[in-house]
């Protein structure tokens, strides 16, 4: 279990005060003495101006758009990336090399090993193979060692190499403005200047140079396009004339074509138009014929028009025969709406049978009307069906109108006339293109020198930094360890700790006594002579205080064990009899066979006679005991592992029920939990019992199921943290 408890490691750092003042210091004082041993430093600054920031402002300002500060940013990072390449740093790589090969007397850095080591000869093959790889622009890696002379480990010796001066070679824009500030520090001033003018410089020309290089191809493969634009367009063109030229001579004949068409057109309108008349007059003569030939035939009951009341009664029941039809189908065909249908139509069938047989000179007269209506609508029939047989005839005679003279004409030219304006659209977009390419070239901006690097004084001593860093380093790093070996530690130095590992109640602690004389009687007696009597005198009577609160005359057999041997749970069951035994109470003490026991807690003076031992085996026998002044000792033979094969459990109870009427306090140190069983047997005759832990020591998981077991026992008051290392 990791202990994390703040104030329990505030408390565990306390004890290592010293360890945190005194590593800090010896490591700063370490720091300071190493940091003035220090080379001086000497730094030289150059700025490239790349006019950027003032291009994308102008051309914001005459596009009115805002900044992409974004497409900025980028091309600034294209820029840094570029200048820390592999072939930017080379190339300053060689000429540094060069400069002290050939300028030995001015060299920026003592000679090393291989450059000392090479003949006039071999410096001179070393100086070419140098230039050499300059003009081609090429990379150096370890592969260019020859037999020789060694390229690259020559570079490398010297500090010239790819690594070592991008260490102290700083390239970055300055702030938002539209400069790249390139620092570089060494211990030569000299040198400090000549690598950021030589670095920009060379970069500058680089960096201009393939941006001319890269306007000149897009603006030659722009032009490419253009010519071929402008050729499209011109066969276009061409093809737009030629074929606008022979539509134009259809359109004249198309367009009497049309003219024709249209008349044909409007007759055959005009036909329709009156056959449809004929049409509806037809059906509407067909209508009154079949009227009046109902009305001969005498259905309806109108074949005599007299205001008689018969007449009256039958259209009556016709309204009412409506009426029920509507109903009957309303009620989805209901049979009782059936039947009243049914019933109105024979009421009907016998008003007419009745009108027919009431008729007289009327029905005749009524009659020969009708006859006369008839032949009259028979004659208008015959003559509407005539004409609309002629005007059926002049409809086929006429000819059929015709839209071909429209629809010929935009079959092809629009076509040729899209393809053409679409090809100028085209070639206008180039051109405008390659123009605006061609004024960008015109009017780009350079990378240019802004301000070149001079030799400057060294830099500030950064030896109060590297002091302050490695004080505070060291602190911490100091601070980490104890903070682990705190939270990793599973030691229970205190009674919070104990109280954790466990999760049960601690009554209390008592310190360990470093003196040679342990006598009980002797301690008591101290007058605060000595510290740690004092102290396990006090801590001893809290303990007594929590203890005696749970003990009465039904319950006083206290049972003491501990988590292993040594813990001292022999000592404290002497020590709680003895601080009992101070409170006038009679004790009995059962412990192991310890004649040192009887001489810690007994009241007796040296000149008394010695107490008597008595045996516990043999009180359970006899059921006899002798009471002593104040504390009685009873030994048990350890040999006896099992109180149980001493004697049956009625006799134990007895036995036990005789020591509780006898004395007011019964202490039982009983075994450890190393022999559990023993632990087990010896819990079951105690009314309360306690459990010994000693300061210092791991707890560990495989204690965990004593722990387990003591929590279960309904007498169990908690835990005492014993050997306690007071200050």
């Amino acid at each position: 279990m990791i202990n994390l408890n703040l104030k329990d490691f505030l408390r565990y750092v306390l004890r290592f005060k010293w360890l945190l003042i005194l590593v800090p210091i010896v490591f700063a004082v370490t720091t300071y003495f190493l940091a003035k041993k220090l080379p001086k430093t000497y730094s030289s600054t150059s700025l490239i101006s790349t006019g950027l920031a003032s291009r994308f402002q102008q051309s914001a300002i005459n596009g009115g758009e805002r900044m992409d500060y974004f497409q900025l940013s980028q091309q600034f990072g294209n820029i840094l990336e570029r200048m820390k390449s592999k072939r930017s740093i080379n190339a300053l790589s060689y000429k540094l090399i060069l400069h002290d090969l050939e300028n030995p007397e001015q060299a920026f850095r003592e000679p090393s090993k291989f450059a000392k080591g090479l003949s006039e000869e071999d410096k001179q093959i070393a100086v070419a193979e140098y230039r050499k790889r300059l003009d081609a622009g090429s990379l150096i890696s370890v592969a260019d060692n020859g037999n020789r002379i060694k390229l690259y480990d020559m570079l490398t010796a010297a500090g010239y190499d790819e690594k070592s001066l991008l260490k102290d070679l700083f390239i970055s824009r300055n702030g938002e403005s539209d400069f790249i500030q390139v620092v570089f520090y060494s211990e030569n001033p000299n040198l400090s200047a000549y690598v950021v003018n030589t670095f920009s410089t060379d970069f500058i020309a680089y960096y201009n140079g393939l941006v001319a290089a890269g306007q000149r191809k897009s603006l030659a493969l722009l032009d490419t396009i253009l010519q071929n634009k402008e050729s499209e367009l011109q066969r276009k063109s061409a093809e737009a004339r030629r074929a606008l030229q022979g539509e134009a001579a259809k359109a004249a004949g198309q367009a009497n074509a049309q003219r024709q068409s249209d008349v044909a057109y409007s007759r055959v309108s005009e036909a329709e138009s009156q056959r449809l008349q004929y049409l509806r007059q037809i059906s509407s003569i067909k209508g009154n014929l079949a009227e009046v030939n109902a009305k001969l035939e005498g259905k309806g009951g109108y074949v005599t028009q007299s205001q008689s009341k018969d007449n009256v009664d039958i259209v009556n029941i016709d309204a009412q025969l409506k009426i029920a039809n509507q109903r009957y189908f309303n009620n989805n065909f209901r049979p009782q709406d059936k039947q009243t249908v049914d019933s109105l139509k024979r009421i009907k069938d016998r008003l007419i049978e009745r009108a027919a047989n009431n008729s007289g000179s009327n029905a005749a007269a009524v009659r020969q009307d009708l006859l006369a209506e008839r032949i009259k609508l028979e004659g208008e029939l015959a003559s509407a069906q005539s004409a609309l047989a002629t005007v059926e005839d002049q409809l086929k005679a006429l000819p059929k109108p015709s839209g071909a003279g429209a629809a010929a004409l935009p079959q092809v030219a629009p076509d040729v006339l899209r393809d053409a304006e679409n090809a100028s659209t085209e070639y206008e977009q180039a051109q405008s293109q390659y123009s605006q390419t061609e004024l960008l070239a015109k009017s780009s901006t350079n990378l240019t020198l802004a301000e070149p690097g001079l030799p400057g004084p060294p830099e500030k001593s950064k030896t109060i930094l590297f002091v302050g860093f490695s004080g505070a380093s060291s602190f911490l790093l100091c601070l980490l360890t104890l903070f682990l070996t705190f939270a990793l530690n599973k030691n229970v130095e205190d009674t919070a700790r104990l109280e954790t590992v466990t999760q049960q109640k601690v009554l209390g602690c008592l310190n360990y006594i470093t003196e040679d004389d342990k006598d009980l009687r002797n301690i008591w007696k101290d007058d605060n002579g000595v510290k740690n009597y004092t102290a396990y005198k006090d801590l001893l009577r809290s303990l007594r205080f929590e203890i005696n609160q749970h003990l009465d005359e039904e319950h006083n057999v206290l049972g003491i064990t501990s988590m292993k041997d040594g813990d001292g749970k022999t000592f404290l069951a002497g020590s709680l009899s003895y601080a009992f035994a101070m409170m006038g109470k009679n004790v009995l003490l059962i412990c192991e066979k310890d004649g040192n026991i009887l001489d810690l807690v007994t009241n007796k003076t040296a000149d008394s006679q010695p107490a008597k031992q008595q045996k516990f085996e043999s009180f359970l026998v006899k059921k006899q005991i002798q009471v002593e002044d104040r504390i009685t000792i009873l030994n048990r033979n350890t040999s006896n592992n099992s109180l149980l094969e001493l004697r049956d459990t009625k006799s134990l109870i007895a036995g036990f029920e005789v020591l509780k009427s006898t004395f007011d306090i019964v202490i039982i140190d009983i075994y450890s939990g190393q022999d559990i069983h023993n632990v087990k047997e010896w819990l079951m005759f105690c009314d309360r019992s306690v459990a010994v832990y000693e300061a210092g020591s791991k707890f560990s998981e495989d204690n965990r199921p004593f722990v387990n077991y003591l929590s279960s026992q309904p007498g169990f008051l908690g835990w005492v943290l014993n050997k306690v290392k007071v200050a």
